[in-house]
């Protein structure tokens, strides 16, 4: 369950107090995804070595990117993919259709963290799955996917040919979205915690509006 602090942060309004009528929307919102939701995942060990014929995928990826890197420090690196169910998307594309689109709007915000919150528990499966001898390392591990920091979303393709999480209820189409909706895909990594910390120097980062990067990591520090 994503918390409501995380839903407003989503929407930029953590840091003042937001209105009566949009808490009662969360409120809602929030029922409806505990009602819906139906969260399961798939993780599987990938050779370190391996990692760059997966991220090459179309050869649309920025020129630059933190990721490769990232890989190459790492003391274990898996493919994953999370879905929270079909449910909760229809349902917010019912609510917009039936003239709810205030309440639809809030679904898919609260669907949003939904998702962020499947790729931390997806990084905690994946150290709980380490043999021992990493376990003892205390390592830290994040999530890092297609779309973001220069990996260009066409990605998705190699890592669902190399998964197949259709076992799963997971699929993408032609244009490398994801099905269901607000699913979640990529890499997990672990490793020490400073293989994880880069600077947002790179060439894309000008255009990037959500930072996502930047949150992962503060969450991953406090973890």
């Amino acid at each position: 369950m994503p918390t409501a602090r995380e839903v407003l942060e989503l929407q930029k309004m953590a840091d003042r107090a937001a209105p009566p009528r949009i808490l009662q929307l969360l409120d809602s919102a929030l029922d409806i995804f505990r009602e819906l939701v139906q969260p399961v995942g798939a993780l599987e060990d990938f050779p370190i070595d391996a990692f760059g014929n997966l991220y090459e995928g179309n050869g649309m990826n920025s020129l630059d990117g933190p990721v490769p890197s990232i890989v190459a420090r790492a003391d274990a690196v898996a493919v994953f993919a999370a879905t929270m169910g079909d449910a909760l998307a229809s349902k917010s594309r019912e609510l917009f259709t039936q003239g709810s689109a205030t309440l639809g709007y809030m679904m898919d915000a609260v669907n949003s963290s939904g998702a962020e919150r499947l790729g931390g528990r997806m990084c905690r499966l994946f150290l709980e799955h380490l043999p021992e001898e990493l376990r003892n390392k205390k390592l830290k591990a994040q999530y890092y996917c297609p779309g973001h920091c220069g990996w260009h979303i066409s990605g998705q393709e190699k890592l669902f040919e190399t998964l197949r999480p259709e076992e799963i209820g997971m699929t993408i189409n032609s244009r490398w979205v994801m099905q269901p909706f607000k699913s979640i895909s990529g890499v997990l990594v672990a490793g020490e915690m400073c293989i994880h910390r880069f600077p947002p120097g790179f060439s894309f980062c000008p255009q990037c509006r959500e930072r996502k990067c930047a949150s992962r990591l503060r969450i991953l520090e406090s973890a």
